[in-house]
């Protein structure tokens, strides 16, 4: 009778912890599924955009899924860092860009509107925000 009770006691003790587990942690017991990776798409046109040294950028920070920034640190020619060719530059992997998201399997809407900006660390006057979005809408 007295191992009845300890089997009981425990049973109903392992019962109340994990139900208390599971209200305080339900991440614990339910499995959710990953979000695709949205950003994948602009990875590839970074990617296939060619050497970003020859067009005078150091770095390319992806801010969010619409939002990304170059960070110029010069180039071999000096012409590189003039206001003209880092527009177009931007121009250029706008549509780059939006060839990507347009093979992405997540879908991009139709009407997003990226934002591509750069500005040199060093030189405050060398900064340019450029909004991309598809002409067709």
């Amino acid at each position: 009778m007295r191992t009845n009770i300890w089997i009981i006691s425990g049973l109903a003790l392992i019962t109340v912890v994990s139900l208390s587990l599971f209200f305080l942690f339900p991440s614990l017991f339910i499995w959710e599924k990953a979000a695709p990776d949205q950003r994948q798409f602009i990875r590839a046109a970074v990617g296939n955009y060619g050497s970003l040294k020859d067009k005078g950028i150091g770095q390319v920070e992806i801010l969010s899924d619409t939002e990304v920034r170059f960070l110029i640190t010069g180039a071999s020619d000096d012409n590189a860092l003039s206001q003209e060719v880092l527009d177009g530059n931007l121009k250029s992997f706008c549509t780059l860009l939006l060839q990507e998201a347009t093979k992405s399997p997540g879908g991009m809407s139709p009407d997003t509107e990226f934002t591509l900006s750069y500005h040199h660390r060093q030189i405050a006057a060398i900064s340019g925000v450029y909004s991309c979005k598809n002409a067709q809408s």
